[in-house]
């Protein structure tokens, strides 16, 4: 009988490859120059790490005045807990965990305004996917109030650029490149003899050829003129951050024992929460797996919540949806804060669901049905009929009391029948002059009043099947009802579109 030595018990040790020696250490220590990341990776690393969930989104915010770095210090700490220091007038905040909360991009700036004139506090603000533009954008000249920008009563501008980072980098002017880089002036007078004047112009150089005059610095400037972020962002160590930890003694490999892991980190988290008078605006899990891999997640939370028995159910549902690769040695759960909420309830106003309920709700019907199978429907800018997508759904403000607001006169809805409601029709002289349906409570009957028809046609060159070709009319039936019919001319078939009132 062969007795087990430690040796045979313990988890062998894995490789530990250079880059991730390189990553750690860069996350921990604040480079003073930037760092050149070789774009020549090697497949393997390049496969090191899986992220998912909404996009990264930064926020800069610089004082055009006499502010305090205190008042900007205190200003960023209410709406994120990752914030580091730009110098002694910026902070770079992490604020993609606020999208259910404040919004789009221009909901956080214009909620990032309202604070700062509140506090009397003028600040430049600009919002971009990298930390790199959001810098370059509020060390440029001031931008006119148009084209991604927002003028504030306070006489600062807050820049918002959600698309095309390099484009909206272009028309800034070298001096803005050369402030952030901090870099020599002889570096920068050679390329104005060159004739290099703007932040695009220079960011469009052959590399190879700017790497052959001015090394790996030239590259590295050159990144950032492209808004590249040539390293991630490093919290400040002053700012108070909601973080748990534990590495797993062995590796989970199924979401069942995880739950109760989750449920080992959460309630710390909500104690500390509490006396913090906060919640949570966003969760931030990151799972390390045994294949040297990182599965990472974030979740937008629709109200600032602390309930851990909530949390931990939201988690196990979206891990239900996005299973992990591999098992798991290593849970870490990170809760962005905000400010707690106040819930004053009403005796005349019916009670609705409370956030945490349709919350659960639908992190339940997305692990069902799939995240693009629910949520809210919005209408496509388009020719086609009934264009529309889903999109997260969004719990509708609550409204002020006092009767609606009543519909400007002369307007119509129509309420679309999905998918449409196949009908039989009667013409005369090539007009309809009667409906029938045979679907219980559906109006029908003779035509009062008819105005068509008006064609509509497109995708014809799709080869999947999309395109469509159609006569539509409006008609209003002897009931009262207002309607509109549409002829497919493809079949020849008669469909109720929709109603109208």
């Amino acid at each position: 009988m062969k007795i087990p030595s430690y040796d045979d018990l313990a988890r062998s040790i894995g490789d530990v490859h250079p880059r991730d020696t390189f990553d750690q250490v860069t996350r921990l220590v604040r480079c003073e120059e930037p760092v050149v990341r070789s774009s020549h990776a090697s497949p393997e690393h390049a496969a090191r790490s899986t992220q998912h969930g909404p996009p990264e989104l930064f926020a800069c915010l610089r004082a055009r005045s006499d502010a305090t770095a205190g008042a900007l210090m205190s200003l960023a700490r209410d709406f994120s807990s990752r914030i580091e220091r730009d110098g002694d007038a910026g902070v770079v905040l992490d604020v993609a965990g606020l999208g259910r909360l404040l919004g789009d991009a221009y909901g956080i700036a214009a909620e990032l305004q309202r604070t700062a004139f509140d506090r009397g506090v003028k600040v430049r603000i600009a919002i971009a996917p990298t930390q790199t533009a959001a810098r370059l954008l509020t060390l440029g000249p001031m931008p006119p109030a148009e084209g991604g920008s927002r003028p504030d009563l306070t006489g600062g501008v807050a820049t918002v650029v959600t698309g095309d980072v390099a484009a909206a980098l272009g028309p800034l002017p070298l001096d803005t490149l050369q402030q952030l880089a901090g870099e020599p002036c002889r570096t920068f007078d050679a390329l104005k003899r060159w004739g290099i004047r703007s932040v695009g112009e220079f960011a469009a150089l052959p590399a190879d050829e700017l790497a052959a005059r001015f090394g790996p610095q030239g590259l590295a400037i050159q990144g950032l003129a492209r808004g590249l972020d040539p390293r991630p962002l490093v919290p400040d160590p002053g700012v108070p951050r909601f973080i748990q930890s534990i590495e797993l003694e062995w590796p989970i490999e199924k979401l069942e024992p995880l739950s109760f892991v989750l449920a080992r980190l959460l309630d710390p988290l909500a104690v500390a929460l509490e006396r913090a008078d906060k919640g949570g605006a966003a969760i931030r899990l990151e799972l390390r797996l045994t294949d040297k891999t990182i599965h990472s997640r974030m979740m937008q939370l629709p109200a600032p919540m602390r309930d851990p028995r909530v949390l931990r159910t939201l988690l196990s549902l979206d891990l239900d949806s996005h299973p992990p690769s591999a098992a798991i040695d290593v849970v870490t759960i990170e809760i962005d804060p905000a400010p707690a909420r106040i819930v004053q309830f009403s005796l005349l106003e019916r009670a609705i669901p409370s956030p945490e309920t349709l919350a659960t709700l639908t992190a339940r019907l997305n692990a069902l049905v799939g995240e693009d199978r629910c949520g809210s429907p919005v209408l496509l800018d388009s020719h086609r009929p009934d264009a529309f997508e889903m999109t997260r759904f969004h719990p509708p403000a609550p409204r002020p009391p006092g009767p609606p607001a009543p519909r400007p006169p002369g307007t119509l809805c129509l309420r679309r029948f999905r998918p449409p409601v196949a009908v039989r029709i009667g013409i005369a002289h090539g007009r309809p002059v009667h409906v029938a349906i045979d679907r219980r409570g559906m109006p029908g009957g003779r035509v009062e009043q008819s105005a068509g028809p008006w064609r509509s046609s497109g995708a014809w060159w799709d080869a999947s099947g999309s395109h469509w070709d159609r006569d539509e009319w409006d008609i209003a039936l002897s009931d009262g009802t207002i309607g509109r019919l549409y002829c497919d001319r493809g079949t020849g078939r008669w469909f109720m579109d929709g109603l109208m009132d």
